[in-house]
């Protein structure tokens, strides 16, 4: 009997420690799961603030377009300018739409916006085969000029030219190395060849030839998205705002290039005008003529904002569409909206192309 009494101790003494074992990794469980949920509700707290901040940056660039346009444009219909005393003007200028980051503040927060106009980008469905010929040439050679195609890359280029020529013209024949709705019958899913305008930029991904790294583009070299839109009516183009992406591909220059040009073009004014037209001749001949003759203030922008918080991933992002120009009322009209935008990263396997916005 004497020796049973050890044993017993011996048991409890091991009961014990299994319990405060259990005690303690429920504790420490618990604590973990107070740790995620006060950081979940930081996380929201600055995700939320770095989002209206992003709406306060772009509606002050939208409200800062209207107000440029309105000035060159005094008949145009939008809506009357605001006395510069009513504005609450913050100290930071106006956002000029050189598709450039621009930084700001708003209710002790910072955010940044960048302007495109997309009357600088080149007209996707007004865009005749020469030019976009030399578009894909470009992005397809990597942004090497100087580089020959041979024959495989050449073929490529032929087969997205003439497929965009096919997906947007009315009649249902393709070119030499398009597409109708036969191929795209074919696909999985099947869809229609569109044989209608493009709508969105989106709508390439979709056409025959066109790769994630064509139309994302790569690192130093733009793509497809970077270079058309479909809100500019216009064969030509305003060099005074286009994108630094557009005067890369249409000159044939790498990206440091084209960054000394912009900012002599920021210097330089409507000075740049002949400039550029003159090295456009020198290129190609065919280029002068989408030079547009005279300054002008953008209409229909893109505008992309990002609130900065203290934490990198709680940056968000809102971009638009916008005609700042429209004859309503309000004299804003959003064309496309974009809440939680874009996504900047690549895209699963394609590479490391994707480094802009997703439009």
């Amino acid at each position: 009997m004497t020796s049973a009494r050890p044993r017993e101790r011996g048991i409890a003494l091991l009961l014990v420690i299994w319990v405060f074992m259990i005690l303690g990794v429920l504790a420490l469980d618990f604590a973990q799961y107070m740790r995620d949920d006060a950081m979940a509700a930081v996380n929201l707290a600055e995700e939320t603030r770095g989002y209206y901040l992003a709406l306060a940056g772009m509606n002050r660039s939208l409200f800062d377009a209207q107000q440029a346009f309105e000035h060159a444009n005094p008949g145009s219909g939008a809506a009357a300018p605001r006395p510069v005393e009513d504005q609450d003007a913050e100290p930071e200028g106006p956002v000029p739409p050189d598709g450039q980051w621009h930084e700001g503040t708003f209710a002790d927060g910072g955010y940044a916006v960048r302007v495109v106009d997309e009357g600088g980008r080149i007209s996707l469905n007004k865009a005749d085969p020469a030019l976009l010929t030399r578009i894909v040439t470009y992005i397809v050679e990597g942004g090497n000029p100087t580089a020959s195609l041979d024959r495989r890359a050449s073929e490529q280029v032929a087969t997205v030219v003439d497929s965009i020529i096919d997906w947007r013209d009315p009649d249902h024949l393709p070119g030499l190395h398009g597409a109708e709705s036969d191929f795209y019958m074919k696909r999985q899913p099947p869809y229609r060849a569109k044989d209608s305008w493009f709508d969105s930029p989106e709508e390439l991904l979709r056409v025959r030839g066109i790769t994630p790294d064509i139309y994302y583009g790569g690192e130093g070299v733009p793509g497809l998205r970077d270079v058309v839109s479909v809100f500019n009516r216009e064969p030509t183009i305003n060099p005074l705002t286009a994108p630094a992406t557009v005067l890369q591909v249409l000159l044939g220059l790498d990206a440091t290039a084209v960054a000394e040009l912009i900012a002599d073009r920021d210097t330089e004014g409507p000075g740049f005008l002949p400039r550029i037209q003159a090295q456009l001749t020198a290129v190609d001949p065919h280029l002068a003529s989408l030079i547009t003759p005279e300054k002008h203030e953008a209409q229909i922008i893109y505008i992309e904002a990002r609130g900065d918080t203290h934490a990198s991933r709680n940056q968000s992002r809102v971009a638009c569409v916008a005609d700042v120009g429209s004859q309503a009322s309000e004299g804003v009209r959003i064309l496309r909206w974009f809440d939680r935008a874009p996504w900047a990263a690549p895209l699963p396997g394609s590479g490391e192309g994707g480094t802009g916005e997703k439009v």
